[in-house]
């Protein structure tokens, strides 16, 4: 693929993974603020909060439950049979899912809103395909620099997509979900029209379904990878924790509404692509990968330890712009050590891995917590704090070496 391609691929993959974040964005401000509404049908206004609660863990587990297994096999589809044709397949079922959730808010059911979560899941694992991509057309020097623009692409999409959620839903709960399934369907044109192959494979292979699992079990046993695969699952367990349930602390605390959970994921995730396409750049090029990795999560930690010492709601954006600013460093680094330990041919599978972690902590997180946070509200904070600072001190441990040795 020539230069001219190379930028029109990348333009269109940084498309595509921007406005996939937009519309997985939205729900972050809808879904608290429809569970724990006493007027809307989904439950009967007696329902206690430890129920509510235990419905949003489960809601917002379902996804990424599904991505845990899909991730590593839409990577291996796409190192078997190409690029485009996958992350098509995989857009086509995200307009799926959210067909059923427009009929789950018009019909007031949960269950089929569920139903809708899981399907979406099970298309969300295309961001396996999209990494790799972004490896297939960057050279050693610019992968950091091009990962860097992803995750950049993600926090953008991520930042309106909850401030579209919040806005929107000033008209009702139904119109966010119409505006994601209208992006997504302009998702798939992009496909389509714009991205180009940036991978042709050999001899189809046979793909079976547990391939990916295979591939989790063959990572795990390479030290080095088992140590970055389980240190980034530690801190995707704290993160969800964190971003997840905050907005029940938000609105105990704060008196936030879905409108300010909006402009606080906004803040969070447009500061968050600032950040990873533009502030971090100068340490990215004079540290290495692994002591950024470390230094991102052990900052975060702080930073979200900051909100239980603010004064009043004003000061919270403040620390949001902070935390933002510090979590920047993770993801980027983490995608580019797992990439370059990755030989070209499984790099959608091995990427897919990576994405395999994310998904687990955001299955755990959830599932077992919700109950939890609507009783008490501040271990969002307490709890992600301190599991990010376990996180920093098992990259500390496993990486003392490279980290200590600052250049780049």
């Amino acid at each position: 693929m020539n230069m001219k391609n190379n930028k029109a691929t990348l333009f269109s993959a940084l498309s595509v993974i921007f406005i996939d974040f937009v519309g997985i964005g939205i729900i972050y401000p809808l879904f608290p603020a429809m569970l724990f509404d006493p007027a809307h049908g989904f439950f009967s206004p007696e329902t206690s909060a430890e129920t509510r609660g235990a419905y949003l863990g489960i809601l917002l587990s379902l996804s990424p439950l599904v991505q845990f297994f899909s991730a590593p096999i839409w990577g291996g589809l796409s190192d078997n049979q190409g690029r485009k044709r996958s992350l098509h397949a995989s857009l086509l079922i995200t307009v799926l899912g959210y067909v059923l959730a427009v009929g789950s808010i018009l019909m007031e059911n949960i269950f089929l809103l569920f139903a809708s979560r899981v399907v979406i899941g099970l298309a969300s694992g295309n961001m396996s395909i999209v990494q790799a991509a972004v490896a297939d057309i960057s050279t050693a020097e610019t992968k950091a620099k091009n990962f860097g623009l992803y995750s950049m692409s993600l926090g953008a999409g991520f930042a309106l997509g909850p401030f579209f959620g919040g806005f929107l839903s000033q008209g009702g709960y139904v119109q966010p979900f119409l505006f994601a399934l209208l992006i997504s369907l302009f998702n798939l044109l992009i496909v389509r029209w714009l991205f180009k192959e940036t991978f042709s494979p050999g001899q189809q292979k046979k793909h079976p379904w547990n391939r990916g699992l295979k591939q989790l079990v063959i990572a795990l046993k390479t030290p080095y990878l088992r140590s970055i695969f389980l240190t980034y699952f530690l801190h995707c367990f704290a993160w969800s924790f964190f971003f997840e349930f905050v907005p029940v602390f938000f609105m105990k605390h704060f008196a936030f509404t879905a409108k300010d959970l909006g402009i606080f994921y906004g803040l969070a995730g447009g500061f968050y692509a600032l950040s990873t396409g533009v502030l971090i750049r100068p340490l990215v090029r004079r540290m290495k990968a692994e002591t950024l990795f470390f230094g991102g999560n052990f900052c975060t930690a702080f930073a979200i330890f900051s909100i239980l010492l603010l004064p009043s709601a004003t000061f919270i954006w403040a620390a949001t712009a902070l935390i933002s600013y510090c979590v920047a460093f993770v993801s980027p680094t983490a995608t580019t050590l797992v990439s370059n330990r990755a030989s070209p041919d499984v790099q959608g599978e091995t990427l897919g891995v990576l994405g395999s972690a994310n998904a687990a902590a955001l299955v755990l997180s959830p599932l077992f917590s919700g109950a939890f946070v609507g009783r008490h509200p501040a271990l969002s904070i307490w709890i992600s704090s301190s599991l990010l600072l376990l996180c920093a001190l098992l990259i500390f441990v496993s990486f003392r070496k490279q980290i200590l040795c600052l250049k780049n």
